[in-house]
């Protein structure tokens, strides 16, 4: 299936270039025709080399540093990170793969919570061809409207990143219908939808709606979403609706509607939006969680389903004027679903046992079904399942209802179906279902802590070892992929918090070093050896505490001792010394608090900084010989330095403060060539300038600019793709779209602060 889908982004990928290529065709003759200014620099504007670099990139998507302009690749949802602590704590890029270490078990696309299905394959259908609505929270009913849409409602804020309470209208074309513009006010809790002319009829939790007092159910203008007249007030909640010939079935906890006694059922007559006399025969003692329409002995029925005893254990039917009917299956748990398909009624729900001890475990699934549909006699299932007939299928599964056999559609849904959830829509012809749940991923693969995504497509590669614990850093060198971390084996073989991969074949070394306690958590290098820093004690038999280095010629230990007594957090390459910072207060043989440079020789201090911070050191980056330091200190020498601070690399002595963080610590940065910092915190403002969690700063005029899109999660790393910075961490939200533990942003321009 995955393969499957490569090819379906890669052929859209493939027109999309074919389609800049044959601009250029169109357009270069206009240039050869037509003689061009006598000007030969090719980053003047208006020189003819300008404008055929231009075209260039454009057909190439080259985003890449330069004077000509960018073009950014085609849109690309990169897949995210899943499982564990869906973290993402280094990244490198090597040829066109985005190699990502972490603590996570899976990739999947970042889908938020409702997934857009192929009923025969349960292959996802692609981002390009329908965009992820990305909703930010759980969705719990969808309604098709009968033109190719989908009324999508929950308990969300965003849809896209735009501001979408509760409730949204998609368009046949996947677009949002803004037209559509209903106003909930106080964020319901909503249920259970369905639509009968212009009307959609929604059931849930709340007290009001618009501005009006509305209890637990409403009715709202489904072209634009304006509140309708329509009043039936329950006493609690409503959770199902169900609309057959006419009438509205209202199911849920109530004892009353409108101030009538209604236990639990009620029917409205949608023609005159009237309370009918319709009421059980029978008296019910708990929450009715199912509806559907079936026919027993020849005559239609109401079936029920849900939490109760009384008239029946858990479910029973009724005809249409309420008296209650022979049928009894006698469930010996909850009921939270039910579908008919001809002569046969599906249940689901929480039960091992129908008819008194018949053995019947929720269609012979291992776990709860909370959701049962019917369409063009296939069945559709959704639970807490992970297996059923003997097969496997993660929270989602399908039976054709003639044969009562499994079919082959298999989404492989990355978090379970609560209940209510998954009341879901199909498309005008069938071939597509829209599926509502909790935030979450599907068609997922598994990777253990390690993976690497496509940059041109998003989506992982095969290349997939299995990695028993987390993976912290990430850094190529000479044809190698070092990482450290505290895993213990890498595919079944031994690797103590410190491996490398060949490349570009990416297969384990045979380089083992012993590292048997701690972490292994930063790793840098030069022409001659890699270094590396963490919370340990020994490596391979020598003593090294929380520091060492080996050579790249031939892997050999070295000498370099630097022996910090505590965590090493972050290293930087001063040339003739190591940078070290984190959480020790002697390094090199010297008092050194959170911060020391060290010699390469023999690992001995040297003065750099002349200065120490009162607290923690986790980052470093350099522009123009300006050492840049981020940590948990306010004060460096004991003058105020709130989170970040900056020394001359040459003398070793800090700046007057000029970023001053305010509101929060630093996380993380980044410095580009041209001398761009990406600074991420928990900061509210820089200076005075305004910013929550992230600004750019530009450090040549030392002007600051804030970034208006919001991030939820903390930064621990990045890294630059031309004019894209790759963004890590245990990130869950960008701009109010779920994207696990990382995403992508656009550089800005120098020119642009």
């Amino acid at each position: 299936m995955k393969h499957e889908f490569k090819l379906e982004i890669n052929l859209r990928i493939k027109i999309h270039s074919i389609m800049r290529v044959l601009f250029i065709i169109i357009i270069l003759p206009l240039l050869f025709f037509c003689k061009p200014p006598e000007l030969t620099n090719g980053c003047d504007p208006k020189s003819k080399s300008y404008l055929l670099g231009t075209l260039i990139r454009f057909a190439i998507s080259d985003s890449s540093p330069s004077c000509l302009p960018s073009f950014p690749p085609f849109d690309i949802d990169y897949w995210g990170v899943f499982g564990g602590s869906a973290t993402v704590n280094s990244m490198e890029i090597y040829g066109n793969e985005l190699i990502l270490g972490g603590s996570f078990t899976t990739l999947g696309p970042n889908v938020g919570s409702t997934y857009y299905l192929d009923t025969i394959t349960g292959k996802i259908v692609s981002h390009s061809d329908c965009p992820f609505l990305k909703l930010n929270a759980a969705a719990r009913s969808v309604v098709s409207d009968g033109n190719g849409g989908y009324y999508v409602a929950g308990n969300f804020s965003h849809v896209r990143g735009i501001p979408i309470q509760n409730i949204v209208h998609i368009l046949a074309n996947c677009n949002i219908d803004f037209t559509f513009s209903p106003n909930p006010g106080s964020p319901p809790n909503i249920y259970s939808m369905v639509m009968f002319g212009d009307k959609l009829y929604i059931g849930g939790v709340f007290n009001s709606w618009d501005g009006n007092a509305k209890n637990n159910l409403v009715a709202i203008n489904r072209f634009t979403g304006a509140l309708e007249s329509f009043t039936m007030d329950t006493n609690s909640a409503v959770e199902k609706l169900l609309v057959y010939d006419q009438k509205l079935y209202i199911a849920g906890q109530f004892g009353t509607v409108n101030g009538f006694p209604r236990d639990r059922i009620a029917r409205i007559d949608l023609v005159s939006s009237t309370l009918d006399s319709f009421v059980p025969s029978s008296a019910l003692n708990s929450t009715v969680r199912a509806l559907a329409i079936g026919t027993i002995s020849g005559s239609p029925a109401i079936i029920v389903g849900g939490a109760f005893t009384t008239p029946r254990n858990n479910a029973f039917a009724l005809d249409l004027s309420g008296t209650l009917l022979a049928w009894n299956p006698n469930f010996n748990g909850i009921v939270d679903a039910i579908a008919v398909s001809g002569d046969k009624v599906y249940v689901g729900g929480s039960f091992t046992a129908v008819n008194g001890g018949t053995a019947r475990t929720n269609f012979a699934v291992n776990g709860n079904v909370h959701q049962v549909i019917e369409s063009n006699g296939q069945i559709y299932l959704f639970g807490s399942f992970t297996s059923i007939l003997g097969s496997t299928r993660n929270y989602g599964a399908s039976l054709d209802s003639n044969t009562n056999t499994l079919r082959e559609w298999n989404p492989n849904f990355l978090s379970p179906f609560p209940y209510p959830s998954a009341a879901s829509g199909f498309s005008l012809d069938g071939s597509r279902i829209m599926i509502p749940g909790v935030i979450g991923t599907v068609n997922y693969v598994n990777r253990s802590n390690i993976a690497s995504v496509n940059l041109t497509t998003g989506i992982p590669s095969n290349w997939s070892p299995s990695i028993d614990n987390e993976v912290s850093v990430l850094h190529i060198k000479r044809d190698h992929l070092f990482l450290g971390g505290s895993f213990t084996t890498i595919s079944g073989q031994s690797r103590t918090r410190l491996a490398a991969f060949r490349l570009p074949s990416f297969e384990l070394s045979s380089f083992n070093p012993v590292i048997p306690t701690g972490s292994v958590t930063n790793l840098i290098s030069d022409d001659n050896n890699f270094y590396f820093g963490g919370t340990f004690g020994t490596v391979s038999g020598q003593t090294r505490n929380n520091a060492a280095a080996y050579t790249l010629d031939n892997f050999n230990l070295t000498n370099w001792t630097p022996n910090p007594n505590n965590q090493v957090s972050t290293m930087f390459d001063l040339g003739e010394s190591i940078l070290l910072g984190g959480l020790f207060t002697t390094a090199g043989g010297s008092a050194s608090n959170f911060i020391r440079a060290v010699n390469k020789s023999d690992g001995l201090a040297i003065n750099i900084p002349t200065n120490f911070p009162d607290s923690d050191v986790s980052g470093f980056a350099s522009y123009n010989d300006i050492i840049y330091v981020g940590g948990n200190f306010s004060t460096v020498g004991g003058s105020s330095n709130q989170y970040l601070a900056s020394f001359r690399k040459a003398t070793g002595v800090f700046d007057s403060n000029k970023f001053q963080l305010n509101g929060g610590v630093f996380y993380n940065m980044f410095i580009s060539n041209e001398g761009l910092m990406v600074l991420h915190g928990a900061f509210t403002s820089v200076n005075s300038t305004n910013a929550s969690g992230t600004v750019f700063i530009n450090l040549n005029t030392n002007q600051i600019k804030a970034w208006d899109i919001s991030q939820t999660g903390v930064t621990t790393n990045q890294k630059r793709f031309g004019n894209y910075l790759f963004i890590g961490g245990n990130i869950t939200e960008k701009g109010n779209q779920p994207y696990n533990g990382y995403h992508r942003i656009n550089l800005p321009n120098l020119e642009s602060f």
